[in-house]
């Protein structure tokens, strides 16, 4: 039952909240008085098409009234679907894979299709980019993984004192390095969300910068048919040859009138390896989102709305960019999460089979025939199942930074790379100006506040 209310705010009991109509409700009445809902089953039973604004209505009616009672007198508070679906999911998955063999197949399986199915169809009726859903299983899989291996696997008394607190210790740097991570990844500015993206399509009127009139002066390129914006011409004296620069062509944004920022450089110029993008055949220097122009190896994340330096990716397992300050942490993070799932999956599959040892102090399970013969032992060894496939993932994808750092590129510089056709089977870049050899890059990736910008880049 929902109650219209006025313009004064009221004091609101802990199960009350007012909803997106701007109607007081109560929790008790969240599977009442949805006409979405009661359209959308009339059209199921009649086999009619159901609207998409009527799925999208029922989807932001159930975000609306997902809240738990909370005391404070603003009522109940909103819980976010994409943030409590895995918290739901990942337990119940596992309590269901320990039923039996079979059922641990099916629910490991169905796991991250049932996640995908859930992100698409909450990805499909909201609009916002950022969304904590990756996080939230991650998270989740981490909690809820130790929470079994401390009540169940720990019960046992098999784990020498030694052991436990040499994982419990890797746990607890674990948090510490991903609390380190997910501060400042390099911000250089924050975007505007209303702004739009710049295109060579929409020219505006400019003026070009001093500094790349007299690059053009000491350049040997050819720089016959290079246009700028507008009806004026300049002449410029490069090499004893005249050439005219109109600007009809050569497109800027509307920012772009102060002679500290540089244009855009035509494609053919651009033999390196770069992050920033390349538009209309031309690397686009200039990001019209932060009002920015950028130096190499700067990317703009959609994400975060913000243009960071020495940029690699956006990791959406922590919600947070990966740049020039908290890549070295990162892969740490990586690092004591793998040893800590695989020394944790050890620990548990040599509790619940049987072990054999060998040379002398290397334990392996061998004897595993009685891993469903309790709830106990068939929920170790089924998070154990899970954890080692999640490491799994994340072993790749460590391998993966191992290549992109010792050749001294970003998964964005890599991205841009592949799509220039300038890299081979997406994991060597040619044309690399910043990779000065394996032992320099680690040195420097290792010691250096920041990853260096070679001089063969233009800025």
């Amino acid at each position: 039952m929902s109650v219209p209310i006025g313009n004064e705010p009221s004091h609101l009991c802990c199960c009350e909240y007012v909803n997106r109509k701007g109607e007081r409700s109560h929790l008790l009445a969240c599977l009442c008085d949805c006409e979405d809902i009661d359209l959308a089953f009339d059209n199921c039973i009649n086999c009619n098409k159901v609207q998409s604004n009527t799925m999208r209505n029922i989807s932001a009616t159930i975000a609306d009234r997902c809240r738990i009672p909370w005391c404070g007198g603003r009522g109940a508070i909103q819980v976010r679907l994409d943030v409590i679906f895995p918290i739901i999911m990942v337990p119940s998955c596992i309590l269901l894979g320990s039923i039996g063999p079979v059922m641990t197949i099916v629910a490991l399986v169905s796991m991250p299709f049932l996640m995908f199915l859930f992100y698409r169809i909450w990805r499909r009726h909201h609009t916002q980019v950022r969304t904590k859903f990756f996080s939230s299983w991650a998270n989740t899989s981490i909690i809820f993984s130790y929470f079994v291996f401390q009540t169940f696997v720990v019960a046992f008394r098999k784990i020498l004192l030694w052991e436990f607190l040499l994982f419990f210790t890797a746990l607890l740097a674990l948090f510490y390095v991903l609390y380190l991570t997910k501060k400042n990844p390099g911000f250089l500015k924050f975007g505007h969300a209303d702004q739009e993206t710049p295109t060579v399509e929409d020219p505006q009127s400019w003026r070009p910068n001093s500094k790349w009139i007299e690059s053009l002066k000491n350049s040997d390129k050819n720089w016959n048919d290079v246009y700028l914006n507008g009806d004026a011409k300049i002449q410029i004296d490069a090499n004893g040859e005249n050439h005219s620069i109109s600007s009809s062509q050569y497109n800027m944004t509307n920012n772009c009138v102060n002679e500290s920022m540089a244009p855009m450089i035509p494609m053919e110029l651009v033999t390196w390896v770069d992050s920033r993008p390349i538009e209309g055949h031309y690397l686009i220097t200039w990001c019209g989102f932060c009002n920015l122009q950028r130096p190499p190896r700067t990317g703009h994340c959609y994400v975060c709305n913000s243009c960071i330096g020495v940029r690699d990716h956006h990791c959406v397992w922590i919600d947070n960019c990966i740049g020039a300050n908290n890549h070295r942490p990162f892969l740490v993070s990586m690092i004591l999460f793998i040893f800590c799932g695989i020394y944790g999956s050890h620990l548990t599959l040599t509790t619940v089979c049987t072990p054999e040892i060998y040379y002398n102090w290397i334990l392996w399970p061998n004897d595993c025939r009685f891993l469903y013969s309790d709830f106990q032992t068939s929920i170790s060894f089924v998070t154990a199942c899970y954890v080692i496939a999640s490491t799994s993932i994340i072993l790749l994808a460590f391998v993966q930074q191992i290549l992109f750092i010792s050749q001294n590129v970003t998964s964005q510089e890599l991205h841009r790379a592949t799509m220039n056709g300038k890299s081979c089977i997406g994991l060597y870049a040619y044309n690399n100006v910043h990779n000065r050899g394996l032992r320099k890059n680690w040195m420097e990736f290792i010691f250096k506040p920041s990853r260096s910008i070679s001089p063969k880049i233009p800025v």
